[in-house]
């Protein structure tokens, strides 16, 4: 019995390292997903201004809990700068409720996208735990990938989009060092932690 799960786990890590290595070589794959108000969001669209983060999501999932307040501060902070936030809630089709009051909750404003059969995680995307976001630059290029959340995990991403980023405005920097990071550190333990 143990053989077997050794092997299965095996197996199963050495497929994550293969596709985590070359899905970071290429581009992210183009979908179309309907956002809560039932307008059809194409990535292609939304890929140039800056960077894009693609961040999959559950209303269930704890550590999803934990990294959204990150990825609004994210997207307040940089927003104006060319930063993109699409949300892609893997709910089933009967929670498009729950998605709207947690959307509502966590002061969500930007874009939640519906992903209700998970098509686009599973098939497009290869996803296999929740949370899972991917860094995407302004010509489509994954920067950076990665499961679960743990508190810093946002700086990774600070740091992999700065140079796809508008430039700074004064004003954007008034009562705060240039280049200061806005995110700060949690006291939360240091276990990376994802849900399925």
């Amino acid at each position: 019995m143990n053989r077997i799960f050794f092997t299965v786990f095996g197996v199963l890590l050495l497929t994550v390292v293969i596709f985590g290595q070359s899905f970071k070589s290429n581009k992210a794959p183009d979908f179309t997903l309907p956002d809560l108000n039932g307008n059809n969001v194409k990535l292609s669209d939304v890929i140039g201004e800056g960077p894009v983060y693609i961040n999959f999501w559950a209303t269930w999932c704890g550590p999803c809990k934990r990294e959204i307040p990150e990825l609004v501060k994210l997207y307040e902070k940089y927003h104006d700068r060319g930063l993109e936030i699409l949300a892609i809630s893997t709910d089933g089709t009967r929670s498009e409720g729950k998605v709207r009051a947690f959307v509502e909750s966590y002061k969500m404003k930007f874009p939640v996208l519906l992903d209700s059969d998970k098509e686009v995680f599973h098939r497009k995307y290869k996803g296999f735990a929740i949370p899972y976001g991917i860094l995407v630059d302004n010509e489509g290029n994954v920067l950076h990938s990665a499961y679960g959340f743990r508190p810093g995990d946002e700086k990774k991403i600070i740091d992999e989009m700065q140079k796809y980023l508008s430039p700074v405005k004064d004003k954007d920097i008034v009562g705060e060092k240039a280049g200061e990071n806005p995110i700060k550190e949690s006291d939360n333990k240091d276990k990376k932690e994802t849900s399925e």
